[in-house]
């Protein structure tokens, strides 16, 4: 699947359309007129399901029927959703895909297609509150150059705020440039389709290093410090590091490091309760994002999708380790640990193919940079960028095992993880 950021080659686009003007020709997909289509079920976040030719009044630019989808949640959430529509599949020669798109509240818009090849690039636009924004984009910065065939029209609403109802009205979607193979309309050969894999991964954009998330559910609070506010002061004049373990816990994060021969609810449960203690001997509050939100959100998000598309939590960070020097239990000297650990927040899938994402809102990471992450199973090693994903498969059912290769500055780990296959 291709990277999701929008890439600036509008030109590229723009140089399709000129090529191919001797058999460009524009189609309507949907302009309320008749045309009428479906939202695929697999995959669908959105609250409620669309309704085909909503008349809620006429708008700015914008005239009934139109597409409405609506709905609220209980959570802050994404929505979004692969539309089918009766006139695709259409072949494109390059151009513009163009939508109308309209709000009741301030949100953020997202558009992508999706080919034979997969989903492309997503773009996103902020839609203002009962305000119509008439969008064009060329097909080419969301498949790439190129003929290509277009089977699904994916939308999406991201970070809706919890118990705000909200409406999109959608309206005028067209490609530009469609060439002889466009009036076959033959949808049928999408009909069955529900395909979870073409749904593509939102990447929301954080500082890695910085507590600060956005979480979709209410922050949980720290666990109780295990240093008094006295001995926190006191460790501080003697390491730079903002955590402090002792000795056996130490043991305890590197035994789960280091095994290769873990269930897959070890796998799941280990970097949860490493990042449990290093955040229990914390030297002041607040250093990292908060690791059992980051673990319990990477879990939701898997959970949407049937744990197709599963986000990689990554912890890239230092502690000291306490170390009594004599028996009486009281003098001590500390020793530097550079931390790294990869984990997976769900223990199983039922598909033979799991996306793995490297979202940078899942590292509790105390750097500056993130490390490099390379993914290896049995068939194959895949080089896995932040902000990217890789599709893992395996070729048979049962317990599998995933190594994580990282690196960060002169460190590098090799961590096993397991996940079953059923």
């Amino acid at each position: 699947m291709k990277n999701r950021t929008l890439k600036g080659i509008i030109a590229a686009g723009l140089l399709a359309v000129c090529g191919h003007a001797e058999t460009c020709k524009e189609v309507v997909i949907y302009d309320g007129a008749g045309t009428s289509g479906r939202m695929e079920e697999s995959g669908r976040t959105f609250p409620e399901a669309p309704e085909w030719a909503a008349n809620w009044g006429n708008f700015n630019n914008m005239n009934s029927p139109y597409i409405r989808l609506s709905g609220q949640k209980g959570a802050k959430a994404d929505w979004t959703g692969n539309l089918v529509f009766d006139k695709l599949p259409v072949h494109l020669n390059g151009g513009s895909f163009k939508i109308t798109a309209r709000a009741t509240q301030n949100v953020k818009f997202g558009i992508w297609l999706t080919s034979n090849s997969g989903s492309g690039n997503v773009a996103f636009y902020n839609l203002q509150a009962n305000s119509t924004k008439a969008i064009e984009v060329p097909v080419a910065s969301l498949l790439g150059t190129g003929n290509t065939t277009v089977n699904k029209v994916g939308v999406g609403l991201f970070g809706v705020p919890a118990y705000q109802y909200t409406t999109l009205f959608i309206d005028n979607v067209k490609f530009t440039c469609a060439g002889d193979a466009a009036s076959n309309g033959s949808a049928g050969s999408t009909s069955g389709t529900t395909d979870d894999e073409n749904v593509p991964y939102y990447f929301r954009d954080v500082v890695p290093n910085s507590p600060v998330r956005d979480f979709s559910s209410d922050p949980v609070k720290a666990p109780k410090g295990a240093y008094t506010a006295g001995e926190r002061a006191e460790l501080r004049q003697k390491t730079h590091s903002m955590f402090v373990l002792g000795e056996q816990e130490h043991q305890q994060i590197v035994r789960f490091q280091e095994s290769k021969d873990l269930t897959a609810k070890q796998s799941r449960d280990g970097w949860y309760n490493t990042m449990f203690l290093v955040e229990k001997y914390r030297l002041k509050d607040s250093v990292t994002a908060s690791p059992k939100n980051l673990f319990h959100e990477a879990g939701e998000i898997a959970a949407s999708s049937g744990n197709t598309s599963i986000p990689l939590l990554i912890a890239d960070l230092d502690y000291a380790i306490r170390y009594f020097t004599d028996s009486t239990l009281v003098n001590y000297g500390l020793q530097d640990y550079h931390l790294l650990l990869a984990g997976l927040p769900v223990t199983e899938t039922h598909t033979s193919k799991v996306r793995i994402a490297y979202d940078p809102f899942f590292a509790a990471t105390t750097r500056n940079t993130l490390p490099s992450v390379e993914i290896c199973t049995a068939s194959k090693c895949q080089a896995l960028e932040p902000r990217s994903e890789i599709t893992l498969e395996f070729a048979s059912a049962g317990l599998q095992s995933i190594t994580v290769k990282m690196r960060s500055g002169s460190l590098s780990v090799n961590q096993t993880l397991k996940l079953e296959v059923k």
